[in-house]
C-alpha cells in the first residue's frame, strides 16, 4: 500500500513539473564535421538538423559530452585545441590551446571534473580541469605512441589510450595521472571503448581487421575478434550486450556479442567510409557517421539491425566523431 501511495505521489509530481515546463528533456547528437571546421546538432526525436553548424577549430575529429549534458568538448586536430560548446545555447564558450602538433581523442571523467585529451608530438595525454578549462598536467607516453582514441572506465579509475603509432594501449591511473602499464594490441589501433560494466576494453585495430579485447582486471588481451576491413569506431549501448564496430574499408558494421566475443551480425552497407558511432540513451538506435557519403549520418534500429533513416548534417563536411546527449533545457542547480 505504501509503495502504491509513493508511486502516486511521484506520478503527480512528475505530471505537475511537466505541465509547468520545469524540465524538458531532449536528445541531441553532436557531429564533428572534419572538413569544414564545424559541429552539427541533430534532434534525435525528429532526426533533423537543429540550427546552423557551430564553428569550432581546424579539423574537428573527436568529441564527447559531459555527464550531465551541459557541454561538448571537441578536439581540433590541426588547430591544435579543444573547443567547448555550451549545449544550452549551442555556442563555443571556451577554446583551450594545446602545445602539440596534433590533438585526437577526448573523454570526460564520470564526475565531470576533468577531460583527458590525446596529443601527438609530443605524445601524451593532457588533463583539463573542466571548471576552469585549463590544463593541469600532461601525462607522457612513449615517443611515437601516437595516441588516437581514449576511453574511461565507468568508475573513473582508469583511462585507456589507443596508440596508433606503436600498436599498443596504455592504461592511466587517474588518481596519480601516471601510466601503470602498456598492452600490445593489433595493428594501427584507432578507437577504443569500455563496456558499460567496466569489465572489458575493446580496441579497433584499423590496420589488422580485428578488435582486441582487454580484461580490465588483468590488463591483458583475452580475445582477438576478426571484423571487417579497416575497423575505425567502436561503441556500446547502455546494456552492453553487444557492440558496434564501424569498418571503413568495406562500408559495414560488425556487431559483436560481448558474451561470446563473436560477430553475431554484419550490417552492410552503411554508407561510404563509416566512422563514428553513438547510441541513444535507451540503446534502441545507433547513429553512424559516413565520411565519404555527402555529410550523412545513418540511423540504425539496433533490434532489427536495419537502417531506418539517413540525415544530411552538412554536405561534403566529412562527418567523423559523434556523441549523443540527453539535454535538459532547465539546468538550474546542475553542474558538471
Amino acid at each position: 500500500m505504501k509503495k502504491n501511495v509513493r508511486w502516486l505521489v511521484l506520478s503527480v509530481m512528475f505530471l505537475s513539473m511537466a505541465g509547468m515546463g520545469v524540465s524538458n528533456a531532449a536528445s541531441h547528437a553532436y557531429v564533428a564535421n572534419f572538413s569544414d571546421n564545424t559541429v552539427s546538432v541533430i534532434d534525435t526525436k525528429t532526426n533533423t538538423v537543429v540550427g546552423s553548424p557551430i564553428a569550432v577549430g581546424d579539423s574537428p575529429l573527436y568529441l564527447t559530452v559531459t555527464p550531465k549534458g551541459k557541454f561538448v568538448y571537441v578536439t581540433n586536430v590541426f588547430a591544435p585545441s579543444v573547443s567547448v560548446i555550451d549545449t544550452k545555447t549551442n555556442t563555443v564558450v571556451a577554446t583551450i590551446p594545446l602545445a602539440s602538433s596534433l590533438v585526437n581523442g577526448v573523454v570526460i571523467t564520470p564526475n565531470g571534473k576533468f577531460a583527458y585529451v590525446a596529443t601527438d608530438t609530443p605524445d601524451g595525454v593532457a588533463v583539463i580541469d573542466t571548471a576552469t578549462n585549463t590544463i593541469v598536467t600532461i601525462i607522457p607516453l612513449a615517443s611515437g605512441a601516437g595516441p588516437m582514441g581514449l576511453a574511461i572506465t565507468p568508475d573513473g579509475v582508469s583511462v585507456y589510450t589507443a596508440n596508433n603509432g606503436n600498436d599498443t594501449a596504455s592504461v592511466i591511473d587517474t588518481a596519480t595521472n601516471t601510466v601503470v602499464t602498456t598492452i600490445p594490441v593489433g595493428s594501427l589501433p584507432e578507437d577504443i571503448a569500455v563496456t558499460p560494466d567496466g569489465d572489458s576494453v575493446y580496441v579497433a585495430n584499423n590496420g589488422g581487421a580485428t578488435v582486441s579485447v582487454i580484461d580490465t582486471a588483468t590488463n591483458t588481451v583475452v580475445k582477438t575478434v576478426p571484423v571487417g576491413s579497416g575497423p575505425d569506431g567502436v561503441a556500446f549501448p547502455r546494456g552492453g550486450d553487444f557492440g558496434y564496430v564501424t569498418n571503413e574499408l568495406d562500408h559495414s558494421i560488425s556487431v559483436i556479442d560481448t558474451d561470446t566475443y563473436m560477430v553475431s551480425t554484419i550490417i552492410l552497407p552503411v554508407g561510404s567510409i563509416p566512422d563514428g558511432v553513438a547510441f541513444t540513451a535507451n540503446g534502441k538506435f545507433a547513429y553512424v557517421t559516413n565520411e565519404n557519403d555527402p555529410g550523412s549520418i545513418w540511423v540504425i534500429d539496433t533490434h532489427s539491425n536495419t537502417i531506418v533513416d539517413t540525415i544530411t548534417a552538412n554536405v561534403r563536411s566529412l562527418p567523423s566523431g559523434i556523441a549523443i546527449s540527453r539535454k535538459k533545457e532547465d539546468r538550474r542547480g546542475e553542474g558538471d
